[in-house]
């Protein structure tokens, strides 16, 4: 099950919310609204990835990922790729590589939690992704000072954008990132594989 790249045109802003979404839940949805409200983005793709080098188990089968995330997705710009499949990256830096050069002229903005932000550091090629792309930072429950405290907070502090000029984020040149609060759904992938509602993981 493959999905084609979804339109985009030069000049757009377009958000990436990339992760495994296994399984893809409110809260995911949740963020994204809020991403395309604050960061003033024009469309928002879930990048959902064949799996996290981050994670020792892999998650769900490719197939059914995309298909809860397809069902659950109810918002006219928000769409659901499975890019990293298909041009075999596996890390953030090389997937948006790959996107600037298949879609010339289009502003990606990377989109993430802040527990992410916390631990950004660990990524491969992190600084590359700032340098490259706008950061958009969604804050989510328990994370907030740790994620201000962390290394890449603290070695980019002078490209921060404050929360009251996160709608300029998008038209801004890299390095450039923003930290936003927002209403919180505190609900997680995690939990739910935890609870028995989602099956699949491979072990």
């Amino acid at each position: 099950m493959t999905h084609a790249l979804p339109h985009s045109r030069p000049g757009q802003v377009i958000g990436l919310l990339g992760g495994s979404f296994d399984p893809p839940h409110a809260g995911h949805l949740h963020i994204s609204r809020e991403a395309l409200r604050r960061f003033g983005l024009d469309r928002l793709w879930w990048l959902v990835s064949p799996g996290n080098p981050l994670k020792a188990h892999g998650p769900a089968p490719l197939a059914q990922r995309l298909a809860a995330a397809q069902a659950l997705v109810d918002h006219p710009r928000i769409d659901v790729t499975d890019i990293e499949a298909w041009t075999g990256t596996r890390h953030t830096a090389a997937t948006l590589r790959a996107l600037r050069r298949i879609c010339p002229g289009v502003r990606f903005v990377w989109l993430m939690g802040a527990d992410n932000l916390a631990q950004f550091h660990l990524w491969q090629d992190w600084r590359e992704i700032l340098d490259t792309v706008p950061v958009g930072v969604l804050a989510r429950p328990g994370q907030r000072i740790s994620a201000r405290l962390s290394p890449a907070a603290r070695i980019y502090a002078h490209a921060r954008l404050p929360d009251y000029d996160s709608q300029a984020l998008g038209r801004r040149d890299a390095p450039a990132w923003c930290f936003v609060n927002v209403p919180m759904m505190d609900i997680s992938s995690t939990r739910l594989r935890e609870a028995g509602s989602w099956t699949g993981a491979q072990k």
